[in-house]
């Protein structure tokens, strides 16, 4: 009896082994270079904080000013961007102090902000998560500038920016964990809510640093869809390598099923688009349809994910690389090969997974 029980518990670990295997490998064979001689020491700077400070003053203008001189310019555009709205350049100083008491009053910024103090009273977790990507980042493009790092609260608008070349912005109030009671009041569509957790910050902060060196993060105009896919690709492989601990779930954006739906039915997805003749042709509202975020893609299974057409690109670029003997540098692969040569290198026509 003792010695079926056993047999049985041993069947059971090597099915779960097996079951996990495909992620953990894709995980395990990724580069993973040594970047401990990379002296980097990320702080992320309470720009949120900072700026509630003033409401102790009412906005005093020496206060102001010494925000202005901590920050920069950034200390502007926030105002411009966040308190004020859009104006013409030099057209906010006879309203900026009005407009900062009435923005540091406002009853549901304090609710936001009085959640991000909670939330993140430690950083240390994220500061450490920053660090170690933009080490990777650094290594592989060692000319790119380092961003200051600044957390700020961006009234539920956005998760990560780049401001001009050295400054990196992290909307805190978009990572106040996914049961955080206020997004769905605030609008927040519910198949964005599982990536609204701090985990995500690293992430989505290299992201917006490709944005800003490799490419628009808006859709490929003049490109056919496959070569869209291509693109945001790239994009995906990118953040697999300055993120090499990161799960596919993570890199894409899905959820850990959506990835694994995906992983099994690749080649369906393959051939779905392939009979509807959507891969070659050049149809804004396609790439929209399968490049944009989204609950799941009209036509397809409930259970496919938005935004599909990244993990195929993914794909792609995988098979890129391996059918070139991975020689090609990341660096390379971003600056000097473009989407048609990929495509035809890659030869992808999926009849199982590519690993």
């Amino acid at each position: 009896m003792m010695m079926k029980n056993i047999k049985q518990i041993i069947f059971v670990l090597l099915v779960v082994s097996l079951s996990g295997c495909d992620s953990c490998n894709k995980t395990k064979s990724r580069e993973k270079p040594d970047v401990s001689n990379i002296k980097m020491d990320v702080q992320l700077q309470r720009f949120d904080k900072d700026l509630f400070d003033l409401a102790k003053s009412n906005c005093d203008e020496q206060q102001i000013e010494a925000m202005r001189n901590k920050y920069g310019s950034f200390f502007d555009f926030y105002v411009g961007q966040f308190v004020i709205g859009p104006r013409p350049p030099g057209d906010t100083s006879h309203i900026e102090k009005e407009a900062l008491q009435k923005f540091l009053s406002d009853a549901y910024i304090n609710r936001i902000q009085n959640a991000i103090n909670l939330h993140f009273e430690n950083t240390k977790d994220v500061e450490e998560d920053l660090t170690q990507s933009l080490k990777y980042f650094k290594y592989y493009f060692p000319d790119a500038a380092v961003p200051k790092v600044v957390g700020v609260n961006s009234g539920f608008s956005i998760g990560a920016f780049t401001y001009e070349k050295d400054l990196l912005g992290i909307g805190l109030d978009q990572y106040l964990n996914p049961n955080f009671a206020d997004y769905d009041s605030a609008g927040v569509f519910q198949y964005l809510q599982h990536k609204m957790r701090r985990e995500y910050i690293a992430r989505n902060s290299m992201e917006v640093l490709y944005n800003f060196y490799f490419g628009s993060e808006e859709l490929s105009h003049g490109k056919t869809l496959v070569e869209a896919m291509v693109d945001k690709g790239k994009k995906m492989y990118f953040l697999s390598y300055v993120l090499p601990d990161a799960p596919d779930s993570m890199i894409v954006g899905f959820t850990q099923k959506q990835t694994t739906w995906c992983e099994e039915s690749e080649v369906d997805i393959w051939r779905f688009m392939n009979d509807k003749d959507l891969l070659y042709k050049d149809n804004y509202m396609d790439q929209k349809r399968y490049l944009d975020e989204g609950p799941t893609v009209t036509g397809m299974p409930a259970e496919s994910p938005g935004n599909i057409g990244s993990w195929i690109g993914l794909q792609i670029v995988r098979k890129f690389m391996k059918e070139t003997g991975n020689k090609i540098s990341l660096h390379d692969l971003l600056l000097k090969y473009d989407s048609k040569t990929i495509l035809a290198k890659a030869k992808y026509r999926p009849s199982k997974s590519v690993f």
